[in-house]
């Protein structure tokens, strides 16, 4: 009761706050769509930030979004270097570069405003929308993206259901390369560090003829790893990592643009770092695990291992623990109490091939401009995990993706009535094709999971802003999606069953029984102990009598409305409030994790999110300060969350909750030699309601990944700049309340509140071409979760990927 008064009190207060700031003259902002923020340099203060969040450039200030937004230089002065890391300066923005259990260095998780998804198989959607030059990355394997050679990055907070659509449920994350020019351009960087830290990066522009340039950009990233395999003296968690982009621009006539880019990207890397926290053995095969919706038997992992497979007579007899003196069981002796080592060994591998090509054509037609923005992209990536951290074969994972994504996107925008009804219509076309082929090796069985998708997603749009007077505007907007996405299963069958052979009715083995008299049955086909029937036969969508769903490929479709509506005044050429309501949907989908069998494909069903915003945007002093506020609600219905369901977490519709938070968010320059960015955040996300199939998941549970507060504060100084040169000191701190890591909250994947710290200075040498930059990464060296696993009645275990440790790091740059 006293929590929620003062939470209460905390709302009264930042509501007390906007009307404060519109009588005096403070504001601020966040959330945008298409966003390709320029920065036009002012002569003091505070530069103008350009962006085009509704599909035209506009002035950040005068934007009813919310949206935090950085150039090309702030991402460098920063040392940006991949999207992961720009969330330390959003507040109520929350992206780690992992995903739970995937063992990928290449994927990415991401929650803005409580919104996200922890799941990265291909069979569910990610909650933020990832956007470079226009186009939508669709798999959260292969969204960390390289930060070479970027225009600028835009966080969008809140559903983005009008203008992106496609999975913004939670917000977008926008990324706009620097475009080729018509003046030639050189640069090249080196740097090393910890690690055995050496990148190597060019770029290159290139004015070809009076009409036609290009811009090339190519980084190779390569450090040592930071978490040591006691079994082998290798590592992981390390970075080898090729991407280059090339771009030509072609401006024929005044009206007409059309810019054809093509990029890459190859990794050669061990897995993702990966910390065993806790091992529990079973004496006992099977666990019973109950639920709301009956009790079930799952087998244990280490149990399997040690008394059916590699330790089998060596590690005690059914009933018994395995002895912790024994290196050939499988016992907690292999947590090493140090989250920088691990005795993992399995395969040490993570290949990520990404290859993608877009064209972009633009007609100027005086009050109308139309857009097209064709692209295709393609990845590959094999993944060897080591689930259970030990040197046996328990729970181990090969994971080998092949997908391809062809989109179109058309946009009309256009002004009529001098100017007074701007507006925007626009049709959106995605294909998505792929297919997971997962080996999984557990210590009772092995078994593939995975399959082919086929998804097709169409979507039509409008949105208009009229000018009802010269200080009040009001926009609506609404778009319509029809989407189908495709599952094919077929692949899942369990190829090997470690109980085969042992006394019994199950010559087979219990597990292939088990979806011999499961999968594609009208009903299970169980005697009076819930064991299978030894006589039954395999259905027909079940051929060979071992597959774990029916071999028949499934689909989710989905038709929705989604609206937008905003209406801003402006008080003041220096103060604009605004109100806003949007509404974002994301498309259900499948589980793919499944063991021994289920009589059909699991699903979900799609989630929503509607969001009612105030905000205030106020620029200050002579565009001295800049202070933009919001304060929102956001109302969650049938959430997708994911939790464990026998040997592996499975994705399920939670049930309904509700979102409250403000943010606080500005730079200032109180001098022309210093300039601070500032952003502050706060979230309270609860359920109102669970659904019975999201246990362990109750009413009081915490939502995964979602902190209460984060706050972020950022400065820049130029220290020296005359004929001896210019030296620019640089540091930024970021904070964020506790969280929990999963939907079950876990005590293991408890992180505490934390805070991180960095630093560095450049030095630019007289002339302007050479520039020396040192700093460290994670100052005070916090080790803090990322992501993790915890099963410990079937899996048996606890694990957690952990953050990189303190960094330093030279870098030397020329530019001509």
């Amino acid at each position: 009761m006293e929590m929620n008064q003062n939470r209460h009190r905390i709302f009264l207060l930042a509501g007390s706050g906007l009307a404060m700031v519109v009588s005096s003259a403070p504001a601020w902002a966040q959330d945008a769509a298409n966003v390709q923020a320029a920065v036009e340099q002012s002569s003091g203060g505070l530069d103008e930030i350009v962006v085009t969040a509704r599909k035209r450039e506009e002035n950040a200030q005068d934007t009813p979004i919310a949206i935090t937004a950085m150039s090309g230089d702030m991402i460098e002065g920063r040392q940006i270097s991949n999207v992961a890391q720009v969330a330390s300066y959003a507040p109520n923005v929350a992206i780690q570069p992992v995903a739970n259990i995937s063992g990928s260095s290449a994927s990415l998780t991401a929650f803005i405003r409580g919104v996200g998804q922890t799941d990265f198989n291909i069979t569910v959607d990610p909650g933020v929308g990832i956007y470079v030059d226009g186009v939508y990355v669709a798999r959260s394997v292969g969204g960390l993206l390289e930060m070479a050679d970027i225009q600028s990055v835009q966080i969008l907070r809140g559903p983005q259901g009008t203008l992106f659509g496609k999975n913004t449920i939670g917000g977008a994350i926008v990324v706009n390369s620097r475009e080729p020019s018509n003046e030639f351009e050189l640069k090249l960087e080196a740097a090393t560090g910890r690690f055995n830290r050496a990148d190597i990066k060019g770029i290159i522009n290139i004015p070809i003829s009076d009409t036609l340039a290009m811009r090339a950009v190519a980084s190779y990233e390569t450090r040592d790893g930071y978490q040591l395999r006691l079994v082998d003296g290798d590592r992981q968690g390390d970075k080898d990592s090729f991407s280059g982009r090339v771009a030509f621009k072609w401006e024929p006539s005044d009206v007409f643009t059309a810019t054809l880019a093509g990029d890459v990207n190859i990794r050669r890397e061990g897995t993702a770092s990966n910390t065993l926290i806790e091992n529990r053995d079973s004496p006992d095969l099977l666990q019973f695990v109950t639920t709301p919706n009956g009790t079930f038997a799952f087998p244990s992992a280490n149990f399997g291992y040690n008394k059916l497979g590699g330790g089998a007579g060596q590690c005690g007899a059914p009933g018994e623990l395995a002895p912790l003196d024994n290196p050939n069981c499988v016992s907690s002796r292999w947590v090493t109490g140090d989250i920088d080592t691990t005795w993992a060994g399995s395969n040490n591998q993570s290949d990520f091939d990404l290859w993608g090509t877009n064209l972009t054509l633009e007609y100027n037609l005086g009050n109308l401009t139309l857009k097209s923005i064709s692209a295709y992209r393609e990845q590959n990536s094999i993944i060897e995990s080591d689930f259970d951290a030990t040197p046996h074969v328990v729970l181990q994972n090969t994971n080998k993706l092949d997908l391809w994504q062809a989109s179109q996107e058309l946009q009309l925008n256009g002004s009529v009535l001098d100017d007074r009804l701007k507006f925007t219509l626009g049709a959106y076309y995605l294909k998505e094709k792929g297919f997971g082929d997962e080996l999984l090796q557990f210590g009772f069985a092995d078994f593939f999971s995975g399959g082919g998708i086929d998804n097709d997603s169409y979507a039509a749009f409008a949105q208009a802003t009229f000018e009802v007077t010269d200080r009040l505007s009001i926009t609506p907007g609404i778009r319509y999606t029809d989407e189908t996405k495709r599952f094919d299963p077929s692949v899942q069958v369990i190829t090997v069953d470690r109980t085969a052979g042992l006394p019994g009715p199950y010559p087979d083995g219990v597990f292939i029984q088990f979806a011999r008299c499961i999968t594609g049955q009208a009903a299970p086909v169980l005697g009076p102990d819930g064991f299978p029937d030894p006589t039954c036969v395999p259905s027909a969508t079940n051929p060979g009598g071992n597959h774990v769903v029916p071999a028949v490929e499934v689909a989710a479709k989905a038709k929705e409305w989604t609206p937008a509506v905003s209406a801003n005044y402006e008080f003041s050429d220096d103060v604009m409030g605004y109100v806003s309501y949007s509404k974002g949907f994301k498309n259900g989908g499948f589980t793919q994790r499944i063991f021994p069998g289920e009589l059909v494909t699991p699903s979900f069903t799609p989630e929503f999110v509607e969001t009612y915003e105030v905000g205030l945007k106020t620029e200050l002093f002579d565009r001295r300060l800049r202070l933009n506020m919001a304060v929102f609600q956001s109302d969650y219905t049938d959430i997708q969350i994911v939790v464990s369901e026998g040997i592996a977490p499975k994705a399920r519709n939670g049930g309904v909750g509700r979102i409250r938070g403000f943010e606080i968010e500005g730079q200032a320059a109180p001098t022309d030699w210093l300039r601070i960015d500032y952003g502050l955040g706060y979230l309270d996300a609860g359920y109102r309601s669970v659904l019975a199939s999201a246990f362990p998941v109750n009413i009081d549970s915490k939502f995964a990944m979602v902190p209460e507060w984060t706050g972020t504060v950022a400065a820049n100084a130029t220290v020296l700049d005359n004929e001896n040169g210019k030296l620019v000191l640089r540091g930024d701190w970021y904070h964020q309340s506790s969280t929990f890591k999963d939907a079950i909250n876990n005590p293991q994947l408890f992180q505490p509140a934390y805070s991180v710290f960095g630093a560095n200075a450049s030095y630019t040498l007289p002339g302007d071409h050479f520039t020396i930059t040192g700093g460290v990464t994670n100052l005070t060296d916090k080790r803090y979760i990322q992501g993790g696993f915890v099963d410990l009645d079937v899996a048996g275990l606890a694990t957690a990927n952990f953050s990189r440790p303190r960094e330093w790091f030279l870098r030397v740059g020329y530019e001509f």
